[in-house]
């Protein structure tokens, strides 16, 4: 089969969505179809001195990459789409696939079979968004709706006329750590628990739990590792009494992997109210499925996560994880207390999830399911 994927990405890039575009990509190809990703050539935002895009992103060359002509903004965002859409038709493909509104509406229009993903509610992105999607579901060449969770597909049930059996709930993944991988090794490697946070440093990601519980428990080596250059100085310079928070900085998609090898326990004290870059206002702390979660469940280690709605659709307490209140420091002590004292419990908690990614949460798996179901 032919898959076109249309994306709105900037590749390269630290998104997590260029890295959710690119694994699918990489995941469609691997199921054995043909597959054509269109992204953008704007600059802004780029990583610079990337000279090989699928070893910065730690994927195959399965997958063509064609760039489209044009300038970032929201205005361009339709002569994107329409652009996008005419390369994309000159490919014949068999489904037509974007987590982009306005280009899976243009690609019905040219009678394509458009399978459109959603990370969100469609009326975070405005009202021309919202407009545009009441549209797309009334398309008869509109497949399928992907959704990341449970919460989110009920949002489009409640609010939109949509049959149930048009949307798929497929949860974010990872993939599956190459044997080969070496595991990074920190300084007290052995003799202090080592604690790992990979991600995002936005606004709501828990990085001052973080920062607290370094403060706390000296008997433990926190690690962050990832952001952008901004937020790494700001934290470097605002955590230098800290002598057991080492923060790495931003490393490639593959190098990152290695980080979390090397930890023991590996974190992810999401709050209350959770930022999106580049979107304002949005939160995402009622519909997220954290590529980072299943990042975590890959390497079988210990999972310490905050005890979010959303995120027991994945996580349950005590068996693939420990779950914590979100506001309340001294069970992310305890936790920690627990997974220092216990190694049989890390041990457990890291099978348990790893056992469960396997099973339901690779890429590989989730293209599989995405196409067949």
């Amino acid at each position: 089969m032919r898959i076109v994927y249309i994306a709105t990405s900037t590749i390269p890039s630290r998104t997590a969505n260029s890295i959710h575009v690119m694994k699918m990509c990489q995941a469609f190809a691997q199921n054995g179809h043909e597959v054509t990703l269109i992204v953008p050539d704007w600059k802004e935002g780029i990583e610079s001195g990337v000279e090989d895009v699928y070893e910065f992103y730690g994927v195959e060359r399965c997958f063509s990459i064609k760039y489209c002509g044009t300038q970032p903004g929201k205005l361009n965002r339709i002569t994107y789409g329409l652009k996008a859409v005419k390369q994309a038709k000159k490919l014949s493909p068999h489904i037509l696939y974007s987590r982009d509104v306005v280009t899976s509406y243009f690609a019905t229009l040219q009678y394509m079979q458009v399978i459109f993903e959603s990370h969100a509610p469609i009326k975070d992105s405005g009202i021309f968004s919202n407009w545009i999607f009441q549209r797309l579901i009334s398309m008869p060449t509109l497949k399928k709706i992907i959704v990341i969770t449970q919460a989110l597909k009920k949002y489009y049930l409640d609010n939109y006329p949509i049959p149930p059996e048009t949307i798929l709930v497929a949860p974010d993944g990872a993939d599956m750590v190459p044997e080969q991988t070496i595991p990074f090794q920190f300084p007290n490697q052995g003799r202090k628990l080592q604690v790992g946070y990979v991600g995002h440093l936005y606004k709501g990601r828990g990085i001052d739990i973080i920062c607290q519980l370094a403060d706390i428990c000296s008997w433990a080596d926190f690690h962050i590792i990832g952001g952008r250059d901004t937020d790494i100085h700001y934290l470097q310079n605002n955590t230098s009494h800290l002598s057991n928070l080492y923060i790495h900085g931003f490393k490639t998609p593959r190098d990152a992997e290695r980080y979390r090898l090397g930890c023991d326990v590996l974190i992810a004290p999401y709050q209350l109210r959770v930022s999106v870059f580049g979107k304002g206002d949005t939160t995402t702390e009622n519909w997220m499925s954290p590529m980072k979660i299943f990042e975590y469940m890959a390497v079988g280690k210990a999972i310490v996560a905050s005890d979010l709605p959303v995120l027991r659709e994945v996580l349950y307490d005590e068996y693939n994880a420990l779950l914590c209140d979100p506001e309340d420091i001294d069970t992310w002590v305890i936790a920690m207390t627990r997974l220092l004292n216990n190694t049989e419990l890390r041990f457990k908690l890291g099978e348990n999830a790893k056992s469960e990614f396997y099973n339901k949460y690779t890429w590989y798996v989730r293209s599989r399911n995405i196409i067949i179901n």
